[in-house]
């Protein structure tokens, strides 16, 4: 399932009490009040099919009312937050073609 509706009502940017790093507090939908934390991140490009595959690692800071374990085994949990991080980077990106 993908969520290719996510907006910045989605999510908001929280500080972190374990990094330095910002940590995202996902605010609507199934995994409301789960806050994470993304580690390294990587895109790959296959420009020969015209495809890119983001790839990434995360941490569970607060698992609201779910189980870390339960969290971590759940793959749609995973594609929802590849789906918020993608949002993000394109966000971003949108952001400074504004600034040229």
């Amino acid at each position: 399932m993908s969520y290719n509706s996510i907006s910045e009502s989605d999510y908001k940017f929280v500080e972190s009490s374990l990094s330095d790093l910002y940590g995202i507090k996902l605010t609507s939908g199934k995994w409301k009040d789960v806050i994470i934390t993304y580690g390294k991140i990587t895109i790959k490009e296959d420009k020969e099919a015209v495809i890119a595959t983001l790839s990434f690692t995360y941490h569970v800071e607060d698992a609201a009312s779910f189980q870390p374990d339960q969290l971590e085994a759940d793959i749609e949990f995973k594609n929802y937050l590849g789906d918020v991080l993608s949002h993000i980077i394109n966000s971003k990106d949108d952001l400074e073609e504004g600034d040229s």
